[in-house]
């Protein structure tokens, strides 16, 4: 078989060059990442034939580790599952976004029923490089391939552009997530782009400048626009995330068919929620979500835009709704975990409660933890309720439940 490990490759097919992870597990499973766009399991003879093909390895040598793995094999059997993993490569290659749209309901994902048993990604707030160097080298010896850095008021350029830079060194595919008024400073952008970003993902509100500004900062409307704008022109993937207050959601058809004109086709949802019968200050009652992911999801397909849903924010009284709007989602959806300077990890969902530390722990251990075990156990149990409208919101867990939001 081959040795367990993350693995990192470009592939050129007809000018169109792609990029491929394969994620080898210890079972010999495999999983093969394209762009970070979709995800397919393969079984480990199909890890052979993917790295064979990725590494342009002559078919017969493919074919004699096939037989010394798993014994005699008929030749026609052999070439039949070659071609088979040669079109998959050439199915995932083709041209699409590029920005991590992996929802637990997406058909990119293969029929195969095996639980993911590590994340694909992993949301770290930017913090001095020094600080990060060590988180970013243990998600790749860990088998996770993609990171997004949060940026915040307290962030400093250079920190970014550092941590971009080690990404791509070490072979993660990189993102970056703040308000424009924050990421569009100076020659910012540039130096990214430069540093090898891979995607951009902007707080978008609204299209009404009053409606964005008034829970971000003056002028940011303005400054989102140019940060998308910049983005398509530097060549890094935008992404619009955009968060679901009552403020918002009514208008989302109008937003994503704005942002489709300008060519931004990639968004992320996180609904700020609130226990039914309770005041949120602007924030979405629980049992006014299956309504608004219906408007949501119908608003996205007319505008043909692709989407995540990122687990629900919790609102507590107290809080301030302009705050959890700014600060974003805990995670990019339930493939990610959380993963603090210190290197607390946290799930994407459920209390922000501590499951190890990346730094100290193995993954194992992590992974053992009562933290993550609550989370996996939600995950693989049946949320749905009798009137479950079968919404890509509902695969992962009801969003009605307070048990599934990011408290």
């Amino acid at each position: 078989g081959i040795r367990p490990g993350l693995y990192h490759y470009f592939r050129d097919a007809g000018g169109q060059v792609g990029r491929f992870h394969l994620r080898v597990d210890p079972d010999g499973w495999g999983l093969l990442v394209a762009g970070a766009t979709a995800a397919v399991w393969l079984r480990p003879s199909g890890v052979i034939y993917a790295k064979g093909l990725l590494e342009n390895w002559p078919p017969e040598t493919i074919f004699q580790l096939q037989k010394r793995a798993f014994g005699p094999v008929p030749p026609e059997r052999l070439e039949a599952d070659l071609a088979e993993v040669q079109r998959l490569l050439d199915r995932l290659q083709r041209p699409g976004a590029d920005y991590p749209m992996i929802n637990l309901m997406d058909p990119a994902w293969s029929k195969e029923v095996k639980h993911l048993d590590r994340p694909l990604s992993a949301d770290l707030p930017a913090a001095p490089p020094e600080h990060l160097e060590p988180i970013l080298r243990r998600l790749w010896d860990f088998g996770i391939p993609h990171v997004t850095l949060v940026a915040g008021k307290t962030t400093e350029p250079a920190w970014l552009v550092r941590a971009v830079e080690l990404a791509e060194d070490l072979g993660l595919i990189a993102g970056v997530r703040g308000l424009a008024s924050i990421l569009n400073q100076g020659t910012l952008l540039h130096d990214l782009a430069q540093a090898g970003l891979d995607h951009m993902n902007i707080i978008y509100l609204s299209e009404d400048p009053a409606i964005h500004d008034r829970w971000t900062c003056p002028g940011d409307q303005q400054e989102a626009q140019r940060c998308l704008e910049a983005a398509q022109k530097l060549e890094i993937c935008p992404v619009a995330e955009i968060p679901l207050i009552e403020a918002t959601w009514q208008r989302i058809d109008q937003t994503l068919t704005a942002l489709a004109t300008r060519g931004i086709h990639t968004a992320g949802f996180y609904a700020i929620v609130v226990r039914s019968g309770i005041a949120g200050g602007g924030a979405l009652e629980a049992d006014r979500l299956i309504q608004v992911a219906q408007w949501v999801e119908e608003s996205a397909s007319q505008a043909q835009v692709r989407f995540l849903w990122y687990p629900p924010v919790c609102f507590h009284l107290g809080q301030s709704l302009g705050t959890l709007v700014v600060r974003g989602p805990r995670c990019s959806g339930d493939t990610a975990i959380r993963v603090e300077p210190d290197g607390s990890v946290l799930p994407a969902r459920g209390p922000a409660q501590s499951a190890g530390n990346l730094l100290q722990d193995s993954w194992e251990k992590i992974a053992r933890s009562p933290v993550m075990r609550r989370y996996r156990d939600r995950l693989r149990s049946d949320t749905r309720c009798p009137e479950c409208p079968g919404l890509v919101i509902c695969a992962a867990d009801c969003p009605r439940h307070p048990e599934g939001w990011a408290q």
